[in-house]
Order: structure tokens, then sequence, then C-alpha cells
């Protein structure tokens, strides 16, 4: 199987100094290493230019305008010549084997896609259904291969034509934050599974440009986001029940929480229907974890 790595980047051309030139030599199994950019205001598609010179495997797929991270990273799996997708943040340094490690799981037709290891962070998401939302909590038990809520969208190797199967990453959740968290629960509803490999050893940095945004404003998108995966997800009708109770206690509890209800509300207003070809019931995927 052909495989592709696809580096997302927005202003990150710092990151990219000090951990692209380590992916390409830590992914030799990849036939083309993508740069994906989102529209950056710095030297980063300059920077990849040059070192393009030095590795013709580089390809460049520069956006002139923001995409945020689920249409960048979209757009760039749609060019990918890939079978196999790695997809890394600019911020992830790999180690040895990260890539080889994986590639047996995909013997597994029903194999949607693996997550990688991050160093000192190792642990794969747990998901359960608690006080009307969907959880999750990373997994304790690292000492093995393991099924996991979803695949990072930073750290992780998908299977193409199934990524594009299920239309890829929800562009509902623009600009950033539980895109993969929804992926993951539209794979295993449509009878996939997502394992996470602790033999796939990465960095990740969290220095993402992410984090230049106003606190305020990152925290008011994970609540609304947060809402959206329940309302995108979620069909058993006594979840639904309960997440209507959790929100009238937040609207009681913390009047601010009516702007995260209407902004969700206007999101899933100006957005198709989620992509999902139903096989397994929402308790039945909560089962798995248990």
């Amino acid at each position: 199987m052909k495989i592709s790595v696809i580096v997302t980047n927005w202003n990150g051309s710092a990151l990219l100094k000090k951990n692209f030139e380590r992916t390409i030599l830590m992914s030799p199994e990849a036939q083309e290493i993508i740069f994906a950019d989102d529209a950056s205001e710095d030297t980063s598609v300059k920077y990849i230019s040059e070192l393009q010179k030095k590795y013709p495997k580089i390809k460049i797929v520069a956006h002139p305008k923001n995409l945020g991270f689920g249409g960048n990273s979209n757009d760039a799996v749609k060019q990918s010549q890939g079978d196999l997708v790695v997809l890394l943040n600019n911020d992830i340094y790999p180690h040895p084997d990260y890539i080889k490690n994986s590639l047996h799981h995909f013997e597994n037709k029903n194999i949607f896609g693996v997550s990688f290891a991050e160093l000192g962070h190792e642990n794969w998401a747990k998901i359960f259904w608690k006080d009307g939302y969907l959880q999750h909590e990373p997994g304790t038990d690292i000492s093995q291969t393991h099924i996991s809520g979803w695949v990072s969208g930073g750290s992780s190797i998908i299977r193409k034509d199934l990524f594009q199967k299920l239309g890829g990453f929800d562009k509902v959740y623009s600009p950033f934050y539980s895109e993969d968290l929804d992926l993951g629960f539209r794979a295993w509803k449509s009878g996939y599974t997502l394992l996470w490999e602790p033999k796939s050893v990465v960095e990740h940095r969290h220095e993402s440009t992410i984090s230049k945004f106003p606190k305020s404003l990152l925290n008011y998108v994970k609540e609304r986001n947060r809402l959206l995966n329940v309302w995108r997800n979620i069909t058993d009708p006594n979840m639904l029940k309960s997440n209507r109770l959790a929100l009238i206690t937040r609207v009681l509890f913390g009047p601010n929480y009516i702007k995260i209800i209407r902004a969700a509300k206007r999101q899933i207003k100006n957005s198709p229907a989620p992509i999902v070809f139903p096989k397994l019931t929402d308790q039945q995927i909560f089962e798995l974890f248990k």
C-alpha cells in the first residue's frame, strides 16, 4: 500500500524548523510528504520550498484562504496519493519506525485508523456517556494495543478511502477542536475499528499555533463543539433526554451558556447532516469501552 504523510501548518515556521526534516527522515515508508499550509502569513511556505530542493518527495499544498484545521486536512487528504495517510501536527517529533509499527493492523480491512503513542502521554481515548454528554478520559493500560474512541487528527495513520467515505473532518467544528472525536464516533457507529498502538511513538510538544488564540475564544469553541458532539452523533432517546436536562442546569447556573446553545444551533443550521452508515447503536459503542 502507498503511504502519504501530511503535516498541517498555520504560521508555524519555527515549529517546522524543529520538526519537519525529522518527520521526513523518520518516514522512509512514505512515497510523499505533504506540507498542508493554511494561508500562513509567516515564512512557512518559503522554508518548505527551500527544503523541497533537498527532499523532492515533499509536496506543497498551500491554501490562499484559511480553511481551519478540518478543511485544511480534508483537502490535503484528497490530494494525497496514499492508500494510508499519516496525519501530523507541525509540533510532532516522530520516533524511528512510528509508521512501520502500525502497518500490520491494516491487514484487517475493518481498521479505520491507528493513533500513535505520544511520549509522556501514552494513552488511548476511553469514551463514555455521563451527565448528558459524550465524555472521554485517558485509558490507563498502555502496555498493549487498545481500541480508542478516536484517532488523533495530529498524530495518527488512517485509511484514506474510509476517511473520505465518512466525509473526513466535519466542518461544523471549524475552526478547530473535536473534529477527531466526531469522526471517531461516526467511524465506530459505521462499524469500523480504531486502535491505539504503543509501539508507534511520537513526541507531541504541544507548541501548536492554536495556543496563540485568546483563552476565552478557545473555551467558547470547546464548549460549543462539545455540545455539537452530542447533537451531531447521539441518537439514543434517553441520552438525548439527559442532555436536555443538563442544558437546563447549565443555563440556570451559568447564564452565558445560552450563547453556547445558540452558537451550536447556528453551526448546525449552516451545515449539512453528518455522514454516517449506522451499524452500531450509541449504547453498543459505549459498551466496548467498559
